[in-house]
């Protein structure tokens, strides 16, 4: 990441760190010293450690966003069920890969139930995020008649599930990675055999 202000080294340091220590784990002295500073050098920067995490946040939803090639009109441009898994896939490859997103989903697995705003960001991940860019996907697609009729919000969540729970999956078990992605390729092939046209 091109470093262009003072701000971006803390962030980074505090998103390594919160992914491995949790956020109550670490503290800000820490934060400081994996750039070289004093951890009161933070504070010219952040009002406190909360704020911090919100740049944590925000610096990584936005990576998230451009990288999963976020646009409004995605659903309009797909048309097939070559278009459709060439976008899963390639949006896949950058969940899986992207060292900020791995990082996030460690410490969003971690902080969840202890931390509201990273509770709020699990979610959104997990499940708003992708249920509503699907539904839309599929609502499309149905309008277009080039999928079967039903209720698209429905086929997002019998879509989204399998993937959430490999992903995770392969987070645990990285050695199984291969295994899960192939089984990820399969489910991707089985649903538009059943349901575009």
């Amino acid at each position: 990441m091109a470093r262009t202000n003072a701000k971006e080294p803390l962030v980074e340091a505090a998103r390594n760190l919160f992914s491995i220590k949790g956020y109550d784990g670490t503290s800000v002295d820490e934060i400081a010293e994996a750039v070289g500073v004093k951890g009161p050098t933070i504070y010219k920067y952040f009002r406190n450690k909360e704020d911090l995490l919100k740049a944590v946040i925000d610096c990584a939803e936005d990576e998230y966003m451009k990288g999963m090639e976020v646009a409004r009109d995605i659903p309009d441009r797909i048309h097939t069920g070559e278009d459709f898994k060439g976008y899963v896939l390639a949006s896949l490859n950058f969940t899986l890969n992207n060292e900020t997103a791995k990082k996030m989903r460690r410490l969003t697995t971690i902080e969840q139930f202890r931390n509201e705003a990273l509770s709020k960001q699990t979610t959104r991940h997990q499940l708003t995020y992708l249920k509503d860019l699907y539904t839309s996907i599929f609502q499309k697609m149905m309008d277009r008649g080039e999928m079967i009729e039903g209720d698209a919000s429905i086929y997002a969540l019998q879509f989204i599930s399998p993937i959430t729970i490999m992903i995770q999956y392969m987070e645990r078990e990285p050695d199984k990675k291969e295994d899960a992605f192939k089984m990820i390729d399969k489910h991707i092939d089985v649903f538009i055999d059943l349901y575009f046209k």
